[in-house]
């Protein structure tokens, strides 16, 4: 054979062998990830001769392609990305962020939905917001986030939950509390997940929003979706970690063993000279003018109690992964906090498990599930007598910690370390989970099926040895005392919907159609038994008692069923609608008054797809109107419209059965009506905003009114009053600067909300609470009721009367208050309502700037006209009040500036240890309610990614990234106290049904409880 054609053959023959096996399939794998890292539930579509081979992965994936093949990468909020498959068999993606967000999917109640086909408010808050947060709950994490969501952390203590209001406040004795929806399912609080296996949040503000949820959903809607694995994924492994400690955010400045003596000194002299010049009588007992001794001590208190560098610990692990017919995520986490008191810790463990398999192209089912274990060392509650914070503010420190023999000191106050001798364990273990199954017996049509429950338990273990002080009986004999109690709370959840989806018209017309049934039951039990004459103090249970004296064991139950449907239309991505009703019916009210109908409905127009509009500034423009009702019948008793007879009632110890409330026939839900007008603009592709009017208003409010005492009872439960909430709210977003090196993005947002008490039921049109506050018609939840101050009298001053003539009289360095109803003197009647506890206008900031591997993030929370009624000054600014052998509780350092003949524009009236003179200098009045505004900076990290992973030998490392984060470094504000963002008391740890959230009528309140806390940590994410 000629040599050149045998050339040619094997030429040709080489080309075919070539093209041949570049046409054979093979595994393509590699990472899609954006400039933060792999992306999950992103989904790849193989074009080419295999047209909609699709899949979806956790920002790792593998498909079976041929060389020229091109894979689609799409995800929600990116650019589609198409990539054309080389020789090789890796290929990875860096996708870019879409600037046209009305785009988006946004989760809504029992359903998605579009982002341009929205009509409703809904906040979507970005998953990577909540990433590397050192937090004990995701609602800590959320603080500031997005506009009408106001989150107030209740404290310092390990552990602590916050507090969480959607546009205001509108329940008196119901909760405030928004519902969570996690997967589908009501839950509680949201403590069973960890903010890494969050995959989205939204808010759902407006009542077109929240109506699909009827009777729950008055206070708003936080609907949760978490991670899952995706098809045809390979496994894909995560771990994170952090390590830091906490610290007090601000140490309050107290008197030292000098300056206490000062002030009582000055105290004294003054009630000599008052005594000897006849304005005031001797006391009775002359002891108390004993001079203060001088002392050897000088006891710093807060030392004893804080707990400097309190440690912080964050350690998650997660896998998931798929293959062609299911995928599955499981994670792991442990948080593990010590208090900045000493003794105080928290540590929680969760594991998530979520897995689905598809049976065919027409059935899938699935689980998603969780269990989480806590355990703490609790305090009592900031109004609790032993409380060692609070304890320490007003513990003198002239006298020792401890007497002679090393043991905890006795005195005439209590002593702060004794709380720190009770032993205290308080364990919750949750488990709960959703088995569900989806059919698709048509294209269009699905049907989802799902059963859900939850079981909560608790121990409480408490112990009082014999040989502290708490451990002795009222006779002062060491006997001491425990409690144990445990709880078992329960509910399942039945729920069944049926789903159509099409498009009409050449597409034009996009309808969706929901049907549903939900029934769900919770069920309350819990026991405890206490005991004393313990043999030994080293012997801490009850079994060791010598007598069990108390015990008691009670079970509740309640249920909700509901119907609800829904219709979605849209046409031509123009003009786009949706109403829906819910019917629901509770157990808690008798049959005339069980159910209650509860529909909503909304409009939007997508102004910017009409031909008319050309204004090149602004990419998208839509309105959006809404008008809904809502309901409530949370946070009542489980059968508050019942007429219930209760046994264990006795008369000498002889049972026997009474009624244990007043029957109310009448009582039926709270109703609250809603109005909200939207609009959302997209300007150069860069900046979006969204701006939102509402106005809201509840109806038959669940609250307690006066019975004649006759009856045996002094109030009932009745639906009676209304509470209004307006105001406007603004979201901006701004990618300011986007480069492939270099990439800016801002954020803010402003809420504006105006709370008023339309009616109440008491006759006056009012009623107090708390120590200082008042619910009153046409003010705000949250006011005070106290005199008005009008600062210390620089020289005697006296009162007059309406006609002219002297009334009270006012001697120099006293406080002088404003007699309103101008009789000459100050009494209760003189009282006057001031607002501010909870604040109008909040919102927040956040910015990020990305440079090569470098990232840094600044976030931040501010709120304005927020008053503070500084309770605990009322004994921090006491000005010494009790003489010896008593004398008065410690004091803070500005109890120095007191008024004085040489310093008469004090800001503090004169030391006194008349109670009479000290009672009056010290009344509830506005010389302790302060401003408190507030600009907080919550959050700065800085972040390094290693990206030169990827190119070296380390494969099996996918990502890398360090940071070193402060929380709360910097606060802001005029406020004198610990801490500008102060709650009335620390909220219980685990909600139910049938628990009242009364804290926002008696919100603003400072009781001395424990501060927040500022953190540092540093920590690690790896991918595999």
């Amino acid at each position: 054979m000629n040599l050149h054609l045998r050339n040619v053959i094997c030429a040709l023959f080489f080309f075919s062998f070539i093209l041949n096996v570049s046409a054979q399939e093979k595994k393509i794998t590699g990472v899609v990830s954006d400039s933060s890292g792999p992306l999950p539930g992103v989904n790849v579509i193989l074009k080419g001769t295999t047209i909609g081979t699709e899949t979806d992965f956790d920002g790792m994936y593998s498909i079976n392609a041929k060389q020229g093949d091109v894979l689609v990468f799409t995800f929600v909020g990116m650019q589609a990305a198409e990539k054309t498959v080389g020789s090789g068999s890796e290929l990875n993606v860096l996708m870019q962020e879409d600037s046209n967000l009305l785009e988006e999917i946004v989760i809504v109640g029992y359903g998605t939905s579009s982002k341009k086909d929205l009509t409703g408010s809904v906040a979507t808050i970005g998953v990577e917001q909540l990433q590397d947060k050192p937090v004990a709950n995701v609602t800590q994490a959320l603080q500031g986030k997005t506009s009408g969501l106001q989150i107030v952390s209740t404290g310092g203590r390990a552990g602590d939950a916050t507090q969480i209001s959607i546009r205001g406040n509108g329940s008196l004795s119901a909760s405030n509390n928004a519902l969570y929806i996690i997967d589908g399912v009501p839950q509680e609080d949201m403590s069973g997940i960890s903010p890494e296996d969050i995959k989205s949040i939204s808010i759902l503000k407006d009542a077109a929003s929240t109506a699909i949820y009827g009777s729950r959903a008055s206070n708003g809607v936080v609907l949760i979706q978490t991670n899952r694995g995706g098809y045809q994924q390979d496994i894909s492994v995560s771990f994170n970690t952090s390590y830091g400690f906490q610290n007090i955010i601000k140490r309050p400045s107290l008197l030292d063993a000098k300056g206490y003596k000062q002030v009582l000194d000055a105290a004294r002299v003054n009630y000599e000279q008052d005594i000897a010049s006849g304005a005031l009588d001797a006391p009775k007992d002359p002891t108390v003018l004993t001079p203060l001794p001088n002392s050897s001590y000088n006891t710093d208190w807060l030392k004893l109690v804080l707990r400097e560098n309190a440690t912080v610990k964050r350690h998650q692990f997660s896998i998931s992964g798929g293959g062609e017919n299911t995928r599955a995520y499981l994670s792991a986490s442990l948080y593990d906090q010590e208090g900045i008191i000493k003794e105080d810790t928290y540590k929680i463990g969760r594991v998530k498990l979520n897995l689905e398999q598809k049976m065919n192209d027409y059935i899938k089912y699935g689980v998603n599930s969780y269990f989480s274990y806590s355990e703490a060392t609790p305090f009592a509650d900031d109004n609790s007598t032993y409380q060692p914070y609070s304890r320490a503010l007003g513990a003198r420190p002239d006298v020792s910690p401890y007497d002679a023999d090393g043991k905890i000191a006795v005195h005439n106050f209590v002593n702060p370390l004794f709380a720190f001798e009770r032993q205290v364990t308080d364990k919750w273990q949750n488990l709960g989970g959703t088995l569900f199954l989806d059919v698709t017996p048509i294209e269009s049509v699905v049907w989802h099926s799902a059963f859900s429950g939850n079981i909560r338990s608790n121990r409480y273990n408490r112990y009082d040895a014999p040989n502290t002080r708490r451990g002795l009986n009222g006779d002062g004999v060491p006997t001491g005392y425990g409690l144990y109690s445990t709880e078992n709370n329960r509910d399942y959840l039945i729920e069944n919907t049926v789903t159509y989806t099409d498009k009409y018209a050449n597409d034009k017309l996009k309808l969706t159609l929901l049907a549903g049934h939900s029934f769900q039951q919770w069920d309350y039990e819990s026991a405890f038994v206490a005991g004393e004459n313990f043999p030994s103090s080293d012997l801490n249970w009850l079994v060791s008692a010598g007598e069990i004296n108390q015990g008691e064991s009670f079970f509740r139950s309640m249920a909700l069923e509901s119907y609800f449907t829904r219709l979605q239309m849209s046409w031509d991505s123009k003009y786009h609608f949706m109403v829906s009703t819910r019917y629901d019916g509770s157990s808690k009210f008798t049959k005339e008054n069980r159910w209650g109908s509860f529909p909503a409905a909304s409009l939007g127009w997508t102004i910017s797809n009409e031909k008319f509009f050309n204004v090149p500034a602004i990419t998208e423009l839509k309105a959006r109107a809404s008008f809904g009702y809502t309901g409530n019948q949370t946070g009542i008793s489980y059968a508050s419209g019942q007429s219930l007879i209760g046994s264990g009632e006795n008369y000498d110890q002889a049972p026997g059965l009474a009624a244990t409330n007043i029957f109310n026939p009448e009582l039926k839900w709270e109703k609250g009506e809603a109005l909200n007008l939207g609009l959302d603009i997209t300007l150069f592709d860069r900046i979006d905003v969204n701006l939102d009017y509402y106005e809201k208003e509840t109806q038959d409010l669940l609250s307690r009114v006066n019975v004649p005492q006759e009856s045996g009872f002094r109030t009932m439960l009745a639906n009676v009053g209304n509470i209004s909430n307006k105001g406007f709210e603004a979201n901006v977003n701004a990618r300011i600067i986007e480069k492939e090196d270099f990439k800016w993005n801002f954020g803010a947002n402003f809420s504006y909300n105006d709370n008023k008490v339309l009616k109440v039921g008491a006759e006056s049109g009012q009623y107090t609470t708390g120590f200082a506050s008042i619910v009153k018609e046409g003010s705000s939840l949250g006011s005070f009721f106290i005199l008005e101050s009008a600062g210390v009298a620089s020289e005697a001053y006296t009162y007059k009367k309406a006609d002219g003539t002297d009334g009270q009289t006012v001697a120099a360095g006293d406080m002088i208050y404003v007699d309103h109803n101008g009789d000459g003197q100050i009494t209760d009647a003189d009282k006057k309502v001031f607002e501010g506890g909870i604040a109008p206008i909040y919102g927040g900031f956040n910015t990020s700037v990305e440079y090569k591997g470098f990232d840094l993030s600044i976030s931040g929370q501010y709120s304005l006209g927020k008053k503070v009624y500084a309770l605990f000054k009322e004994d921090g600014l006491n000005g010494g009040a009790v003489g010896a052998p008593s004398y008065s509780e410690n004091m803070l350092t500005e109890m120095l500036d007191y008024w004085t003949p040489t310093n008469t524009n004090a800001s503090n009236p004169r030391p006194h240890l008349s109670s009479e003179i000290s009672a009056w200098n010290t009344q509830r009045s506005t010389r302790y309610l302060e401003d408190a505004d507030y600009l907080r900076i919550s959050d700065i990290t800085l972040g390094y990614n290693f990206d030169f992973l990827k190119d070296s030998d380390v494969k099996f490392i996918k990502s890398l990234r360090l940071y070193a984060q402060v929380r709360n470094p910097f606060t802001f504000t005029k406020y004198s106290g610990a801490d500008p963002e102060v709650s009335y008391v620390d909220q219980a740890a685990q909600g139910s049904q049938d628990r009242t959230d009364g804290s926002k009528i008696g919100a603003g309140v400072d009781l001395g409880g424990i501060p927040n806390v500022k953190s540092f940590l540093v920590g690690l994410n790896v991918k595999f």
